[in-house]
């Protein structure tokens, strides 16, 4: 086949003025659920403690809240609003059902929605940069700063 190339548009996570996407799904927000989606990254325990901390201060202000979580961690979420995105010994059915959760989150009316981050290996890779781009780019680190400097 010859040698494979990715194009940048991709692959960065804040395309510039040099980067210029070449379709839709390659644009900076797409696909993106009417609240605001956060991905969280990290180790599994912090993942969770960190969502779980979350939501509990944003429901306990009255904002809907909602976790995108995988089979495996699912019963690990406090929040009312707690929804499987598949398993992760099967990433084609977590690639299969994004949008899908994505839209079931416009359907509940959830304000913040936060999601577990994937392993980036193998069809990982793909699922991350469409959750990101539903995410405006939004990440949470689980230790407690998001990776663009913030709380």
């Amino acid at each position: 086949v010859g040698e494979v190339k990715t194009d940048p548009a991709v692959l960065t996570e804040e395309p510039g003025k040099n980067i210029v996407a070449k379709a839709p799904g390659m644009k900076y927000r797409h696909y993106a659920p009417k609240g605001q989606l956060y991905l969280v990254e990290g180790e599994e325990p912090a993942v969770i403690e960190k969502i779980n901390r979350l939501t509990k201060e944003q429901e306990q202000k009255g904002i809907k809240t909602a976790v995108i979580a995988t089979e495996e961690t699912k019963s690990a979420y406090l929040c009312q609003n707690v929804y499987s995105i598949g398993t992760r010994e099967n990433q084609a059915s977590i690639a299969a059902g994004l949008y899908d959760i994505l839209r079931e989150m416009d359907k509940i009316g959830a304000a913040h929605i936060y999601a577990e981050s994937l392993p980036q290996e193998g069809l990982g890779q793909a699922i991350r940069n469409r959750m990101l781009k539903a995410a405006g780019y939004q990440k949470i680190h689980a230790e407690g700063v998001r990776c663009d400097g913030t709380l």
